[in-house]
C-alpha cells in the first residue's frame, strides 16, 4: 500500500502499452478520416520506422474491417525487453508522424484527445518511458502558431 492509502498499480507490459496506444491512435484517426486510411497510415508509418527502431518489426497492423474476430494491432511480447527510453522515442515519433500524416484531418487537439482516451494507467506508463503527451500537445500548438505567424 502507498503512503496516500492507494495501491500501486501493476506495471503494464510494454507490448500491451504499445498495442493500446497504437489502437487508440487508429480509433481516433478513424473518426477523423476512414478506418481504412487510418490503418494504412499507421501500417505504413510502422514499416518506415522499422529501419530506425528495429523492435517495431514486432508490431503488426492489419485491416480488420471485414474480420470481426481480429484486432488491428498485434504486438509480439519480445518487445517487452526493449529499453524504455527507446520505446518512448519510438512512440513519440509514431504519434508525431501520425498527426502530420493526417494533416488537418487530425484536428488541433489530436494529441490531447489521445492523452484523454488512453487512460491514466497507460499515460503513467508512457511517461515512465520519457514520453510526455502534455508537452507534445504544447509543442504541436506552438508549431501551429508559428506556421500561422509565418503566413502573415
Amino acid at each position: 500500500m502507498l503512503k496516500n492509502g492507494g495501491f500501486k498499480m501493476a506495471e503494464i507490459e510494454k507490448s500491451e502499452v504499445v498495442r493500446h496506444v497504437l489502437q487508440t491512435l487508429i480509433n481516433i484517426s478513424s473518426r477523423k478520416t476512414t478506418q481504412g486510411h487510418a490503418v494504412f497510415t499507421m501500417s505504413d508509418l510502422i514499416k518506415k520506422l522499422q529501419t530506425k527502431y528495429d523492435f517495431l518489426k514486432n508490431v503488426e497492423i492489419k485491416d480488420t474491417r471485414y474480420v470481426e474476430s481480429e484486432q488491428p494491432v498485434s504486438v509480439i511480447s519480445e518487445i517487452n525487453s526493449v529499453n524504455s527510453d527507446q520505446m518512448g522515442k519510438a512512440l513519440h515519433e509514431i504519434i508525431k508522424n501520425m498527426n502530420i500524416a493526417l494533416g488537418k484531418d487530425a484536428g488541433h487537439f489530436f494529441i490531447k484527445e489521445l492523452r484523454r482516451n488512453i487512460g491514466d494507467e497507460y499515460s503513467l506508463q508512457i511517461e515512465n518511458m520519457g514520453l510526455d503527451l502534455g508537452l507534445m500537445q504544447l509543442e504541436d500548438e506552438v508549431s501551429r502558431m508559428t506556421k500561422k505567424l509565418d503566413e502573415f
